[in-house]
């Protein structure tokens, strides 16, 4: 298996499915927050970041130039604005790709589902949980009212949502760019990683 794509709803524990997956396959596990980390590592000077990708045993940090960090992080430090800057987009789309060829990989967002589309040896998961159970859980974890509550997850799905219409033309929640949905309002991190392995076992099969 080349690489599994994960893309998440808000609260549905993504980063931890991810992690605990690739654990699980001794796969590698890359994510915005991975380059989020290393992109704060901007100021160091070129001999030191060069020094970093030769020595890092990760495959994948070594496609982690100082150019991707800095785009990254132009877009990390803000709290909206992916949908503005294409070069964010043409870098990610780049970093995916080697990330496919370097294989065994667990990818959380990015687009991944529809930059890989149509790649072989890819499984597209989607973790997904029904509405009222997210705002319920949203309103006791932030005392917030219903209508607050609501609109907190219409703006922290927002951004993922509109960058997938405007640089795929495809609808985030289209069943057909995925291989497997799994509810997380009915199973836990470790269902859904145990769903996901064996749909990996099968592929190979």
């Amino acid at each position: 298996m080349a690489i599994i794509t994960i893309s998440k709803e808000f609260g549905t524990e993504g980063e931890k499915v991810a992690s605990l997956g690739a654990k699980k396959l001794g796969y590698e596990y890359i994510g915005k927050n991975l380059i989020a980390s290393i992109a704060k590592e901007l100021h160091i000077s070129e001999s030191e970041a060069e020094t970093f990708r030769k020595t890092s045993q990760s495959r994948i940090l070594r496609f982690v130039d100082r150019y991707t960090c800095s785009i990254v992080q132009k877009v990390v430090d803000r709290e909206h604005g992916c949908l503005d800057d294409k070069s964010y987009y043409d870098t990610t789309k780049r970093l995916v790709e080697k990330s496919y060829e370097a294989g065994n990989v667990i990818i959380l967002g990015w687009g991944g589902q529809c930059i890989l589309r149509d790649k072989p040896d890819t499984l597209h998961v989607r973790l997904k949980k029904d509405a009222d159970i997210k705002i319920n859980e949203v309103m006791e974890a932030r005392n917030l009212d219903h209508k607050a509550a609501k609109e907190f997850i219409e703006r922290e799905e927002g951004d993922m949502r509109a960058y997938i219409n405007e640089y795929f033309k495809e609808d985030w929640n289209d069943a057909r760019l995925y291989d497997l949905i799994i509810d997380m309002g009915k199973n836990s991190v470790e269902q859904a990683v145990e769903m996901i392995c064996e749909n990996v076992k099968h592929k190979k099969e």
